[in-house]
């Protein structure tokens, strides 16, 4: 039973539907479902406000510039908004998930090219398991698309470029180019580098000084410059420019970080973090490769220096961020895939990571079906007190992804000879794709009971009537989020010293302040003491809240305030 078995496993995981399937299910599945959080609002809004404006060389966020990041992955949602006829959550997070199919696609294509078509498969398989992979994947930002355009590169290299020509090399130059406007200059810094360790180990360099290759470079770096140059042509009075930012974000920051300062080792554990569950085989893998280093062929060399490539990269930069580093995880998976396809099943490194990786997903499945006994703790220790329905959810995820794991292992291990690549990895494999189901399409849903600002804003909105005219309604910082869920169509001022308060405390009519409680004792601190303590309405507060300065105020005044909190007389 066990090798008919292990057979159909193979024929599983190496079935292109499925795995199409399994992909879409898992970066698609819910993917609206949850509000914008973090830096979301910002590829929202500015995507929104350039269809309102129909400007869409000059990004904005509440009609101000904001040129920190290249125009391409805004025109990503707003063509997506093209199709659906809206932009909310599920378009703003679409290209990510699109990028996200696409790097998977490519990871198989370069595995199957490289070693096998097991191996390709399976290293598809562990990345898209990965969670820092599917996180980021289901999250509106231009990461997803940054690797994507670098393993898409890497792709047409090895696809077509062993006989480099003036076209080859062009579509690549443009790849790189066009992937250079999603997020930054890494999508093309990369793809060079890691097809440069590949040239180099080739001894084929010389091949690539030529005329051709040198107008096809030309063509690519115009390619790069135009939708900056246009931009700064057409943008009168826009006060920033594209290019210099680009400079800034991309070779200033590497070289003198002027945020986003974290210690030189932390990739260390990034790395792991990003790709779990599977952390224990890219141990395993590492060590292996080490240890064999001269038994490796030329092109385990080259996806096991890529790998090093970029760590070193992004570790030699000032500016480090987890996610900085995600163009590592599909030679992570690649290394694992041809790793577990490859090594004979008595290797030590194997026997070991194997080992560990199993019980890793056991105690991540039983730490699950606890769930209902930590949820207690919690409320009786902490004070508090889990969404309704999220310890259920946890406990039905954990039982489903034990009972599948025990019970394809014992099937598997009845005839340990039999064992094969396939055996090895599936229990694992299924376990964590219940599991990382379990998270992005079911509890990330019930865990925004207590993410009440979409709500909030809307009922807020709704408050204030259509009639009502932006710049009657002040915020305290301008965050994408909220400007985002207000849905005005112009500007909304910003108070952000004690003077803009109290002018706008003094002005006449109706109007709306929206004010998150940690500014009340900042540039909010003029606001007379009766009136701080009866907002119009506030954002709700979850038991056992401990970051009760994020909560949103809101206050709605008639004609010019007094000293004491009271609307002056007509």
């Amino acid at each position: 039973m066990a090798s008919s078995l292990s057979s159909g496993c193979q024929r599983i995981l190496v079935n292109p539907w499925i795995f199409l399937a399994a992909s879409l299910a898992l970066l698609v599945c819910m993917l609206g479902a949850r509000s914008l959080w973090g830096s979301e609002g910002r590829w929202a809004e500015i995507a929104r406000e350039m269809v309102l404006r129909r400007d869409f060389f000059h990004p904005t966020i509440n009609w101000a510039p904001y040129f920190d990041k290249p125009l391409f992955t805004y025109w990503a949602i707003v063509a997506v908004s093209w199709i659906t006829g809206t932009i909310n959550e599920f378009t703003a997070r679409l290209p990510s998930a699109i990028a996200g199919l696409a790097t998977l696609w490519a990871t198989i294509l370069l595995g199957k090219r490289i070693f096998s078509r097991h191996a390709g498969y399976l290293a598809g398989w562990l990345l898209l398991t990965s969670f820092g992979f599917l996180f980021w994947s289901r999250t509106a930002c231009a990461d997803s698309e940054n690797l994507a355009f670098i393993m898409v590169a890497v792709l047409w290299y090895r696809a077509r470029m062993h006989k480099p020509n003036f076209l080859r090399f062009l579509v690549f130059c443009l790849i790189c180019a066009t992937g250079a406007h999603f997020k930054g200059l890494p999508a093309a810094v990369l793809p060079v580098l890691i097809c440069l360790s590949d040239i180099v180990q080739r001894k084929t360099l010389k091949s690539y000084f030529t005329l051709s290759h040198l107008a096809a470079l030309s063509i690519g770096l115009l390619v790069y410059l135009l939708p900056f140059l246009y931009a700064a042509y057409t943008g009168d009075g826009y006060g920033e420019n594209g290019l210099y930012l680009a400079f800034k974000e991309n070779i200033l920051r590497f070289f003198s970080a002027f945020d986003h300062r974290e210690p030189f080792y932390v990739y260390f554990y990034y790395v792991p973090m990003l790709f779990l569950p599977w952390s224990p085989l890219l141990i395993g893998a590492l060590g292996e490769a080490f240890r064999h280093y001269k038994r490796l062929n030329q092109d385990e060399k080259w996806v096991l220096h890529s790998l090093l490539i970029i760590f070193f990269i992004f570790t030699c930069s000032e500016s480090r961020r987890s996610y900085y580093i995600m163009p590592i995880l599909p030679f992570c998976a690649l290394l694992v895939g041809n790793f577990l396809v490859s090594t004979n099943k008595e290797d030590l490194w194997l026997k070991i990571s194997m080992k560990i990786q199993q019980w890793l997903v056991v105690a991540a499945s039983l730490l699950l079906i606890l769930a209902p006994g930590v949820g207690l703790l919690l409320e009786g220790f902490v004070g508090i007190v889990p969404p309704n329905g999220l310890t259920a959810s946890l406990f039905i995820t954990g039982v489903l992804a034990s009972v599948f794991f025990w019970l394809l292992l014992k099937s598997l291990t009845k005839r340990e000879q039999d064992l094969n690549w396939c055996s090895r990895i599936l229990p694992s494999l299924g376990a964590a794709i219940i599991i990382l189901a379990g998270f992005f399409c079911w509890q990330q849903v019930i865990l925004e009971q207590y993410r009440p600002y979409r709500p909030f804003l809307k009922k807020v909105r709704a408050a204030m009537g259509s009639n009502i005219d932006p710049s009657n309604v002040a915020l305290s910082q301008d965050t994408a989020n909220v400007i985002f869920y207000l849905g005005f169509n112009g500007p909304m001022p910003v108070l952000k010293t004690p003077k803009a308060v109290r002018l706008f405390l003094d002005r006449d009519g109706i109007r709306y302040m929206i004010v998150q409680r940690r500014y009340l004792e900042r540039s909010f601190s003029v606001l007379p003491e009766d009136l701080k303590k009866h907002p119009f309405m506030s954002s709700p507060l979850y038991p056992g809240q401990m970051r009760k300065k994020m909560q949103l105020l809101v206050w709605r005044l008639v004609g010019p305030v007094d000293k004491k909190g009271a609307p002056e007389k007509q």
